[in-house]
């Protein structure tokens, strides 16, 4: 199964992961968190007014590998392979790490992104060989790797990266660039705009409905636009 990166608390306390939680993200930004990956293996965290807590990025994600890891009802899981962007560091690896063992995995495989996609393709293939690149663009971060496989061994030749682009920045662009100056036309919101914790409702509240316009191109070759969408 498959799930968003996504926590929240509700004002009674309590903890909401994945689907349940996602929904909550225009509703409520201030307590759900996303994206947490782009600061794993920092000192940044992340604060929920509803409990007056706040939790690191190793935290945060641990809560989604116990979900994760409760969808299995059969077996009882003590180790996991969590894949990993190329470009992470060893802070950020070591991060990773952490938030197994947090989730209560014994242990851990760590496996990088374009290794992992290349695994997964070269089941399929008959006669697996040579040089071709993984292009991973995903929610927080873009990976470009140039893999190989020699003999059954799959490496990975050379990379580049940013772990701070993503998904997330297209769908920001989209509101900063066509939506709000169009509101700036038809609404009075520049006092709303000058109100920093507004501000941030206002893109918390656009952002999903941007990313289901960006979903949407991927299979239309336009989409229609309304100023008061949300």
């Amino acid at each position: 199964d498959t799930s968003p990166s996504c926590v929240h608390y509700t004002k009674r306390g309590q903890l909401l992961v994945g689907d349940s939680a996602i929904g909550r993200l225009s509703i409520d930004p201030e307590n759900t968190k996303t994206e947490f990956k782009r600061t794993m293996g920092t000192a940044v965290e992340y604060t929920f007014p509803n409990i007056q807590k706040s939790f690191s990025s190793e935290e945060l994600s641990a809560e989604i590998l116990k979900m994760l890891r409760s969808f299995v009802k059969d077996d009882e899981l003590t180790a996991a392979v969590i894949t990993v962007p190329a470009d992470f560091d060893q802070v950020q690896i070591q991060a990773t790490s952490r938030a197994a063992e947090l989730a209560g995995f014994d242990y851990c495989e760590l496996l990088q992104e374009p290794i992992a996609a290349s695994l997964a393709w070269l089941l399929e293939e008959e006669n697996p060989g040579g040089y071709w690149l993984v292009f991973d663009m995903g929610g927080g971060t873009f990976d470009a790797a140039l893999m190989n496989a020699d003999s059954g061994v799959v490496r990975v030749v050379d990379l580049a990266g940013d772990n701070y682009l993503g998904g997330k920045n297209i769908d920001l662009l989209i509101f900063d660039e066509l939506i709000l100056p169009k509101m700036r036309e038809e609404y009075a919101i520049e006092q709303l705009l000058a109100d920093p914790a507004k501000r941030s409702r206002l893109t918390s509240v656009w952002k999903k409905v941007c990313e289901q316009y960006k979903i949407q191109l991927s299979t239309d070759h336009k989409v229609i636009i309304e100023a008061d969408d949300p």
